[in-house]
This record gives C-alpha cells, structure tokens and sequence, in this order.
C-alpha cells in the first residue's frame, strides 16, 4: 500500500511538472471537489513557485489558474453537500476527515460569521474541504460563497506560490513539513497575514504622518483662527 501511494506521488508530482498549468488545474480543482489526494495541492502550488523561480512558469498565470480551478472545484462540492446534505456528511465524513467536533466548529463560524468565515476557514490546512462541505449542507448563500472561495483561493495562492518562488532550492524542505503535518502550512498562512497585516499598519502610517506634515503650517505654529 505504502509504494502504490508513493508511486502515486511521484507521478502526480511529475505530472505537474511536465504539464504545469493544465495539470495544476486538475490537481487543484479535484482536491477541491472533495476527492484526497496523496500529495496535498499545497505542495503543488510550491512546486509551481519554484518553477517560477527558475523561470519556466510565469506567475500570474499560476494564480489565475488556482483561483479559477479552486473556485470551480470548491462550486462543485459545495451544490454536492448542499443537495445532499447531511448524509454526505455521515457517509464519507470518515474519509474526508470531518469529525463532528470540526463540523460543529465550522457551522457556527458559517452562521456567526459568514464571509470572512469561510475565507480564513478556507485558508487553514486540513479545514479548507470542511468548511467547503459545511456551507453547502448548511445552506449558507451561494452568492456570498463564491466570491469568497475566490478570494481564499487568491491568497491561498498567492502564499504558497511565494514559498516556492522565495525559497528556490530549498523549497522542498518546506512542501514535505507542510505534507507531514497541516500545522506547519497553518503556521504558515498565519506569519503571511501578520507579516502583510504590517506592511499596510506601516504604509498607512507613513501616509497618515505624511499628510499631518504638509497640513502644519512652518515654524510648527498653529494655523491663526478663521476672521
């Protein structure tokens, strides 16, 4: 079973570097219909960032066809569970690794939260797939759905393209930590958003100092009162 699920990896991997934005299509939008995988797409998309790194793809078009392909697929699993329901829940709960802590857990986030909860949901490893299922068997609104998929999907992308393109060589050192175990990419996505978080705390500060500088007027007296 062990070399069958290894053979597998290889040729999954192999098949994404020979055919690149086709294959990163497939893999991605299959993982996101619900269907496991033996390598995470995680590992697919820092794959597809080295690739960048070493000038063969071109990174635009890596993340445009993550968000499509993920939206797509994420569109697909979520009428499934929301046609289905419960039951697909039950069924292959087991398989897909949706314990009734983490389906409680995703529902009130979907119903407190809605947006943004499906957007952070999304981006946590081993949880993306859950709160995809969750909201279609909890009829949570299609149209906000979407547009929210899309945008996990972006910056899904956009994080783990980075960590391929950044690291070059080294990127296999991180793909196999994020395979063995999800909380490496959790933390991950967590030091991406603090570390975007305060680049635009500090832009903005910088903008907002800016414009107290030019309104004072020189010499740092105050302007005289209106006649």
């Amino acid at each position: 079973m062990g070399d069958w699920i290894a053979a597998t990896r290889e040729f999954l991997l192999e098949f994404l570097e020979a055919n690149q934005y086709l294959a990163l299509a497939i893999y991605v939008g299959v993982e996101e219909a619900g269907v496991p995988l033996p390598v995470p797409a995680d590992t697919a998309i820092v794959l597809m960032g080295y690739q960048v790194y070493r000038g063969v793809a071109n990174p635009v078009a890596i993340v445009a066809t993550v968000v499509v392909s993920a939206t797509a697929g994420a569109s697909v699993l979520y009428w499934l569970a929301r046609l289905i329901g419960p039951r697909l829940i039950t069924r292959f709960g087991r398989a897909l690794h949706i314990t009734p802590e983490r389906r409680e857990r995703a529902e009130r986030w979907i119903h407190r939260y809605e947006v943004p909860a499906i957007v952070i949901g999304r981006l946590i490893p081993g949880f993306r797939i859950v709160i995809t299922i969750v909201a279609g068997a909890a009829r949570a609104s299609f149209w906000k759905f979407l547009p929210s998929a899309a945008l996990s999907a972006l910056i899904w992308a956009l994080i783990y393209m980075g960590i391929g393109w950044g690291l070059g060589d080294q990127y296999q050192r991180v793909a196999s930590a994020v395979e063995a175990d999800p909380r490496v990419g959790f933390g991950i996505v967590l030091a991406a958003i603090v570390v975007v978080g305060a680049l635009v705390a500090f832009r903005l500060r910088r903008r907002l100092f800016r414009q107290a500088s030019l309104g004072k007027p020189r010499g740092g007296e105050d302007p005289p009162p209106p006649p």
